[in-house]
């Protein structure tokens, strides 16, 4: 046993220095070891919880299927819980030397409402700390040789737990913790399966959240297609008047150049932009010389046009001017 021990503890060791292609063939071989050490252990000791290779690999595929950020964090917590045999996973992000709980999944499954804490100090001498600082899974209780948060040991409802740091390439971003309410002492084994879900989690939480941003980018690039292509359908349709290059631009008439008189109730409806507008109308601007000369969009100018034609209740421009001079007595 204590020769597996080593050899595992050896293992660990330098599987950060590995490629990934061996870090995957020596994660399949701490896996195996730890199956053999917990055999042999069941074979001396009696039924214990028993981990097999098999669960741990069909828990990764499930893993790899997740869509999500929020998705994946879910699905973690799930599957530590079953493959680990625990009770409780807190998985929490760690952020400027702090870390903050995300998700508390029970199998249990209690109706009891759970507070998660606010952000909590990464110190040397908690458990947390040390996992951040180390790069490697960590027990905590009264038996292993650094002691419980009080707050974790509140929300896992256990003072002895295992907790794991969540690895990107850029550093630690999360955590995972493990326990078992019946307050039962947890092992090296434990601890190890515990850190390779971890380890595990960090090469998958580094693809989601590269699916996430490509996704968002996909999203905004055909947004603004189609916004582009609406601009270009009002463009095709936009009258359009071909003019000397040295004939005067058209002018905007004020807020009140319509007719001084602003009595007539229709004309009165108008908004001051609304009359700037119809000012241009009236004065045969096609849509394009409007926008331009009051530096809009001409779809904005084509939203003012079908404002003013319904509250003069004409149908198109010809009769809004018609209407205007009838109303004004300008014929």
């Amino acid at each position: 046993m204590t020769l597996l021990d080593e050899a595992t503890e050896s293992a660990f060791t330098v599987l950060t220095e590995l490629d990934p292609e061996r870090q995957r063939a020596l994660g399949r071989l701490i896996v195996d070891l730890q199956d053999l050490r917990r055999r042999i252990r069941a074979e001396h000791s009696g039924p214990e919880h028993v981990f097999s290779p098999h669960d741990f690999a069909g828990a990764i595929r499930r893993l790899r299927g997740a869509e999500s950020v929020a998705g994946l964090r879910k699905l973690i917590c799930r599957e530590v819980a079953h493959t680990a045999h625990l009770d409780r996973i807190l998985l929490s992000e760690v952020h400027n030397g702090t870390w903050t709980a995300l998700e508390l999944y029970s199998v249990a499954r209690t109706e009891e409402v759970l507070q998660l804490p606010h952000a909590l100090p990464l110190t040397s001498e908690s458990a947390e700390g040390r996992a951040w600082e180390t790069r490697s899974a960590v027990l905590a209780g009264s038996d292993a040789d650094i002691g419980p948060s009080p707050e974790v040991a509140q929300m896992l409802a256990s003072s002895s737990y295992v907790v794991a740091p969540i690895t990107v390439s850029t550093g630690v971003i999360g955590l995972v913790h493990g326990s078992r309410t019946t307050g039962e002492a947890l092992d090296a084994v434990v601890r190890d399966v515990v850190g390779a879900f971890a380890r595990s989690s960090g090469t998958l939480f580094e693809r989601v959240m590269l699916a996430d941003c490509l996704s968002e980018q996909k999203n905004l690039i055909v947004q603004r297609l189609q916004q582009e292509a609406r601009e270009a359908e009002l463009l095709e349709h936009a009258d359009v008047h071909f003019v000397d290059e040295n004939s005067t631009r058209w002018a905007v008439a004020p807020a009140g150049g319509l007719n001084e008189d602003l009595g007539t109730p229709v004309l009165g409806s108008l908004t001051a932009r609304e009359r700037e507008v119809f000012a241009l109308v009236v004065r045969g601007a096609s849509n394009a010389d409007i926008a331009e000369e009051l530096v809009i969009s001409i779809f904005t100018v084509k939203t003012h046009v079908k404002k003013i034609l319904r509250k003069l209740g004409a149908m198109n421009r010809s009769e809004a001017i018609y209407r205007y001079l009838e109303m004004t007595g300008s014929r």
